[in-house]
């Protein structure tokens, strides 16, 4: 077998073989062989038959085996013997095979970049500050609040911040296209219907509101027609807020104090930003490391991730292999004791017992994928940790 490898671009290689007809021949007359051992035709007991008669009648079966076997031995022996760093399968193209002149074929495969990173110590981060203010706490109570609500009938007529319950009848060129009863319709901002329309309406009022759909409206008949809806009121709501007292913190949180309902909140909070606060962290790292980094990300990668993501493409791919090159300039690993305590949390958050997880991960395997993210991640927070945060 003779191969020669030709660089293709910065992340590609050709490797071209050929492989001699001699080879071919020890190859079929060996499968013929074991063919004849099982082999069974009319006329014949199992394992008589001439081999001119096996040649002759399982010639595809033998050459098609023999063209997987020789594929897959020559392309094992030439990256064995090569420095192809070879990522995913090889494409094979140019495929001929003959008896009498052996058998030749182009096998194209994408290598591991040469990764140079100028910079990944020290790098400039701008801190974000995690203080939470009271005024934080007051929106979260607020928005708590308004989750707690109860609506009551209300007497006289509907003002701001009220709902009118309504049946509600929608005419599009003079056809009725529905009608909903017992509509629950805001007097105010936002709403499709005007609050403006809407206000002063008692029980057993009656309006017409003229309204044109949005343009991009979901049901493209009607989108961007002009509507008239047809209202008439049954009850005016009210919105009623709870207190805000030590029974509301009991209530809606579960907590004693409305003190302890505002630190929880304060906590929550800040859970929140200092999740955002990494996640910006992270963002600029990737940036920056982006930017003191030089080689070409695998196109073929490039492609499978754009098929995942459908943006960013480059930049993700780009990423993965400049926090592979940070791990081994780092000597950054992940033990076995990290892989259990990933698959507890996992476990924790999913439902299902440690053993589950570990077998779901071997059967499928995953666990060189979990092993290979976690030292992504090791080798991001070994970033962070020496940057310099201003």
């Amino acid at each position: 077998m003779k191969y020669k490898i030709k660089q293709s671009g910065k992340t590609q290689k050709i490797v071209e073989f050929h492989i001699s007809k001699e080879l071919v021949s020890e190859e079929l007359d060996r499968l013929y062989r074991d063919i004849s051992k099982t082999a069974s035709l009319p006329g014949f007991r199992t394992g008589k038959v001439p081999i001119g008669l096996i040649k002759k009648r399982y010639k595809k079966e033998a050459t098609d085996e023999v063209v997987k076997s020789l594929l897959t031995g020559s392309f094992k022996k030439a990256v064995s013997e090569s420095d192809i760093d070879m990522l995913g399968l090889p494409k094979i193209t140019d495929l001929e095979f003959h008896e009498d002149k052996g058998m030749s074929y182009k096998a194209t495969v994408d290598i591991r970049p040469q990764v140079k990173i100028k910079k990944h110590k020290g790098l400039n981060l701008k801190k974000l500050e995690n203080e939470v203010k009271e005024s934080d706490v007051d929106k979260e109570i607020d928005n708590l609040r308004n989750t707690k609500a109860n609506f009551s009938t209300k007497e006289g007529s509907a003002e701001e911040g009220d709902y009118v319950i309504c049946d509600v009848e929608c005419v599009v060129e003079g056809k009725s296209l529905e009608k909903k009863e017992n509509a629950w319709l805001y007097v105010g901002e936002p709403a499709f219907i005007p609050s403006k329309t809407l206000k002063g309406m008692k029980a057993n009022d009656q309006r017409d509101v003229e309204k044109a759909f949005p343009k991009e409206y979901s049901k493209k008949e009607i989108a961007g027609k002009n509507a008239k809806f047809h209202i008439t009121a049954k009850e005016i709501k009210k919105k009623v807020l709870p207190e805000l007292n030590d029974e509301f913190a009991r209530t809606a949180a579960n907590l004693k104090t409305m003190a302890e309902l505002r630190e929880a909140l304060r906590k929550n909070i800040k859970r929140r930003n200092e999740i955002e606060r990494r996640r910006a962290l992270e963002s600029e790292a990737l940036k920056l490391l982006g930017e003191n980094t030089v080689f070409e990300a695998p196109q073929f990668m490039v492609e499978k991730q754009f098929e995942i993501l459908m943006n960013d493409a480059a930049r993700e791919v780009r990423a993965f292999f400049i926090l592979e090159e940070i791990a081994k300039l780092e000597n950054i690993t992940v033990g076995d004791e990290e892989i259990n305590a990933a698959f507890k949390e996992i476990a924790s958050s999913s439902g299902h017992s440690i053993d589950e997880v570990r077998k779901y991960y071997n059967e499928n395997n995953l666990l060189e994928n979990l092993r290979e993210d976690i030292k992504q991640k090791k080798a991001l927070d070994f970033v962070i940790k020496n940057a310099n945060l201003s």
